[in-house]
């Protein structure tokens, strides 16, 4: 199964530009990431299990298929991966979202680790991962091995940027998970921010500072 999946898709193209753009406002800048997140939503649950049943129609009885309960978890890398979280709850009824809360320090870019809540049966689900960017991979690293340590075995994280550095990371640490990302953008700057990016998703998103 490929395990690194780049969604090339115009609708995304365009969405995606409008977030580069410093000159978009933080209403604006919501609004995008939520549609991108709806777009990349058919790639990111391609592999949840599903149940064969049937269906009785006004004319007929068929057969279709469910998505398998326990449903998957959506877990969100806080705060930046709320919003898509919310969005892939609206699209996913069966799911449940867990919330792992993760800081990076601006300067050592080390991860402060301040809030964990997983549902208790996460062991048993598919876990959706969202965070709209994979720069490092530390925070990233770090959720993975808290669902890890849970029992989970099905992970899928999506991303709306990524850059080489953050994947080649994941790929070899964790060498199972799948990585479906709207756009793998350049590198890396000095600061750990990817180049040419968007800025800070999470002051974006939620108008705390400038970028």
């Amino acid at each position: 199964m490929k395990l690194l999946t780049e969604v090339n898709n115009p609708l995304i193209t365009d969405r995606i530009t409008r977030l580069r753009d410093v000159q978009t406002s933080g209403r604006e800048f919501r609004q995008f990431v939520k549609e991108i997140t709806i777009l990349l939503a058919t790639e990111a649950t391609k592999n949840l299990p599903v149940t064969d049943v049937e269906v009785e129609t006004p004319l007929r009885v068929t057969s279709g298929q469910l998505i398998t309960k326990p449903g998957p978890c959506i877990v969100s890398i806080m705060r930046a991966g709320n919003v898509m979280a919310e969005t892939l709850r609206d699209l996913i009824s069966e799911a449940s979202i867990g919330f792992i809360g993760l800081a990076r320090q601006p300067v050592t870019l080390e991860i402060d680790d301040y809030y964990t809540n997983l549902p208790n049966d996460i062991g048993d689900r598919h876990c959706i991962v969202v965070d709209p960017m994979l720069a490092t991979g530390n925070s990233l690293c770090l959720a993975l091995r808290k669902l890890a340590d849970a029992g989970v075995s099905q992970i899928t994280v999506v991303n709306i940027l990524a850059c080489p550095e953050g994947i080649q990371r994941i790929t070899s640490e964790y060498p199972t998970v799948h990585i479906v990302v709207a756009k793998i953008d350049e590198a890396l700057n000095d600061k750990g921010y990817i180049l040419p990016g968007l800025g800070d998703a999470g002051d974006r998103i939620y108008g705390t500072d400038d970028h």
